[in-house]
């Protein structure tokens, strides 16, 4: 016989924004209790509405989670932002070739007058993010057949983080989660500790930024 209880807090313990929200009773249970339900039944778990909100109420809200969550938000109140933009993405695909003109992209930026290049290397490809005004010149350099794409009118948010930020776990899922509240959908996600950098299109950098902005400038008790 199936335990409800048990496969309702397994569903539960797989979503941390259910268990924030369960903690700070924020959540309506019998609408929770039919999302549950729905997620049952894609396993073929029979189970009564009532039987999931009995299981619900019983969850333990005393659970660590918010904890981690507040401490988590109570470091990234301590940073500080600042943004760039008119950034660009050219994605090459991995292997030699691209590995052969990374050195000679170097040369092309000057960094001295402040100018970014961000380099991060997957399984499959490569994504270089660089000032617009060096991207015809950077392209020039690159084998045609090995661009994967260009991606213009992008934004850097940089965040410099409270050095305990390192060891402290929940940060991305912070931020992340306040951007995804406000509709804000990152481009891309990197980490230079201390430095977190979030990349969005231009549209969106006002809004992402007022976003992070309050988040970095919240009072917490």
């Amino acid at each position: 016989m199936t335990n409800i209880q048990h496969e309702v807090w397994k569903i539960i313990e797989k979503d941390p924004s259910i268990q924030l929200d369960l903690q700070r009773d924020f959540i309506n249970v019998r609408a929770l209790a039919r999302y549950i339900a729905k997620q049952l039944d894609t396993r073929s778990i029979e189970a009564s509405e009532d039987s999931i909100i009995s299981a619900i109420r019983r969850y333990p809200k005393e659970s660590k989670f918010r904890d981690k969550f507040e401490l988590a938000r109570r470091i990234v109140s301590q940073s500080t932002l600042t943004t760039r933009s008119h950034v660009a993405n050219i994605a090459l695909a991995k292997g030699k070739e691209a590995n052969d003109v990374l050195p000679e992209i170097f040369s092309v930026v000057n960094f001295e007058r402040g100018e970014t290049l961000r380099i991060v290397q997957g399984e499959e490809s490569i994504k270089i993010l660089v000032d617009e005004k060096n991207t015809a010149k950077i392209l020039d350099l690159i084998p045609k057949n090995i661009i994967l794409n260009v991606q213009k009118d992008l934004a850097e948010i940089n965040m410099h983080l409270h050095p305990e930020a390192v060891k402290t776990p929940g940060i991305v899922l912070v931020l992340t989660t306040e951007l995804m509240l406000n509709n804000v959908v990152m481009y891309e996600i990197m980490s230079c500790v201390p430095e977190m950098l979030i990349f969005v299109e231009e549209k969106d950098l006002l809004k992402a930024y007022q976003t992070l902005f309050e988040l970095c400038h919240q009072k917490l008790q």
